[in-house]
C-alpha cells in the first residue's frame, strides 16, 4: 500500500514523531501501512539533504550498537539527538530536504545533525585558547596555558582508552588495503602513551612555571631574536591541530564503512585539515610580512642547515597533507566537509585516487614521523644538551 494523499503522509510523520519523542520503538509504528511502504514512498517524494537529514538505518547488533551518534560517548548524544530528530522531521515535511532510507531488517531512526561540526569548532577554539594563554603577558595565565596544553594531551589518551578501545575497531578494523595497515593499532597505542607522557611533563613544567613572575612584553611582529605574538599564536595553533589530526586520521581510516559514527569522524578530520591549510597560508603570508628571527648564532653550520631543512620540510608536509587528502577524496567521488557544509568534488572521478591515497595515507605519514621527530628532538637538544636557554623562549614563554 502506498501513501497517496498529503494528509496520509502528514499522519504518518506525526505518528513517527510521536513514537520517537516518547521513546517507543520505530518498528512498532501502526498507521495502517507497513514500514517498508512508508519508507519507500517517502524516499520517492523527498530529496536527500545533508543538514538535518533523517536516516533509517539497520540497528546494530554488535557491541558498537550502544552508540548511534558521535557524541553519545561524550554524554551529549541524547540532547543533540532529540533536537535533531525534531528539526530533521520538520525540515523533511516542509522543505523536502530530508529523506528516509529503508532496509528489510530491523530499523532504528537516527539523525545526521551538525554535532560533529560543533565538536570540530570546539577543538579549533581550544587550540587557539591554548596557544594564546601560553604566550600571555601575565605569568599566572601562562601557567594555565601550559596546564591547558597538558589537558589536551590527556584528552588524547582518554579518547583512546575510553572510546577507541571500547569500539572493538582495533580488533576488527576495516579490511587492510596494504600490509602497512596492520601497524595502525600499534601506532595508536604508541601515540596514546606519548600523549600521556607529554601531559605529565607539561604538568611538571606548569608547576615549575609558577615561580616565574616575569611579565611578557611581546610585540605583534617578529623581533631579531624571538618570534612575535602573531607568529606564536599561529605556530602553536597549527601545531596542536596538526598533531591532533595524526591519531584521528589513523583511527578514521580503520573505521568499517557500516559504522554509524564513521562519517562524523570524517567531518571533524576534514574540517580541521582545511583549517590547518588556511592557517598555513596565513603563516606564510605573515612570514613574508614580518621577517623570521635569525637562527641562534651558537649553532654549528651543519645544525643550521639541518634546522633550515626541517622547517621547510614541515611546511611542505602541512601543505601536502590537505592537498593530497582533498585530491584523493575528490577523485574517489566524495565531497569535502567544512563544518556543516559539504563542498562537492571539483575533480572528475578517477582511479588515480589510489595514487594520491598512497601519498596521503602511507608515504607522507612516515615522512612526517621522521621530520616532526627531528624537529622536536632538535629543540630538546638545544635546551637540555646544548644549554641554549633562549631556545624555547624564541617561540614560547
Amino acid at each position: 500500500m502506498g501513501i497517496t494523499k498529503p494528509d496520509d503522509r502528514q499522519a504518518v510523520f506525526g505518528e513517527i514523531m510521536s513514537r520517537i519523542t516518547t521513546g517507543a520503538s520505530a518498528a512498532k509504528i501502526d498507521v495502517g501501512l507497513s514500514l517498508e511502504d512508508i519508507s519507500a514512498e517517502v524516499t520517492r517524494n523527498l530529496a536527500p539533504g545533508r543538514n538535518g537529514e533523517v536516516l533509517l538505518i539497520p540497528a546494530h547488533t554488535t557491541k558498537q550498537s550502544t552508540t548511534t551518534s558521535f557524541l553519545d560517548r561524550l554524554g551529549l548524544g541524547k540532547i543533540v539527538k532529540s533536537m535533531n530528530i525534531i528539526a530533521g522531521a520538520i525540515v523533511g515535511l516542509f522543505t523536502s530536504s530530508s529523506a528516509f532510507a529503508t532496509t528489510a531488517s530491523s530499523h532504528t531512526y537516527v539523525t545526521n545533525g551538525n554535532a560533529e561540526s560543533w565538536l570540530a569548532l570546539g577543538i579549533i577554539l581550544a587550540s587557539i585558547a591554548t596557544a594564546w594563554t601560553m604566550n600571555y603577558h601575565t605569568p599566572k595565565v601562562r601557567v594555565y596555558g601550559t596546564l591547558l596544553a597538558a589537558s589536551g594531551c590527556f584528552a588524547v589518551t582518554a579518547w583512546f582508552l575510553f572510546f577507541v578501545l571500547g569500539t572493538g575497531i582495533l580488533e576488527e578494523p576495516k579490511p587492510n588495503q596494504t600490509p602497512m595497515d596492520s601497524a595502525k593499532p600499534a601506532f595508536l597505542w604508541l601515540q596514546a602513551a606519548v600523549a600521556f607522557l607529554a601531559g605529565l611533563l607539561l604538568v611538571r613544567a606548569a608547576f615549575l612555571q609558577r615561580k616565574n613572575v616575569e611579565t611578557l612584553d611581546l610585540p605583534s611582529a617578529n623581533e631579531q631574536d624571538r618570534y612575535g605574538r602573531v607568529s606564536r599564536l599561529l605556530h602553536w595553533t597549527i601545531a596542536i591541530l596538526f598533531i591532533s589530526l595524526i591519531p584521528m586520521g589513523i583511527f578514521t581510516s580503520m573505521i568499517p564503512e557500516d559504522t554509524s559514527f564513521r562519517n562524523d569522524y570524517y567531518i571533524v578530520h576534514k574540517t580541521i585539515g582545511v583549517t590547518v591549510f588556511l592557517l598555513i597560508l596565513v603563516r606564510l603570508a605573515w612570514n613574508w610580512h614580518s621577517k623570521r628571527p635569525a637562527l641562534d648564532a651558537s649553532l654549528k653550520p651543519w645544525e643550521r642547515k639541518l634546522a633550515h631543512g626541517v622547517h621547510i620540510s614541515l611546511y611542505g608536509m602541512m601543505i601536502a597533507f590537505p592537498i593530497t587528502g582533498y585530491v584523493m577524496t575528490s577523485m574517489h567521488g566524495f565531497g569535502t566537509y567544512i563544518f556543516a557544509w559539504e563542498v562537492p568534488p571539483f575533480l572528475d572521478k578517477s582511479d588515480a585516487y589510489v595514487i594520491w591515497g598512497t601519498f596521503h595515507k602511507y608515504l607522507l605519514p612516515y615522512l612526517l614521523y621522521m621530520i616532526l621527530g627531528a624537529h622536536i628532538l632538535g629543540a630538546l637538544k638545544h635546551h637540555f644538551v646544548d644549554k641554549h636557554q633562549n631556545a624555547f623562549k624564541r617561540m614560547v614563554s
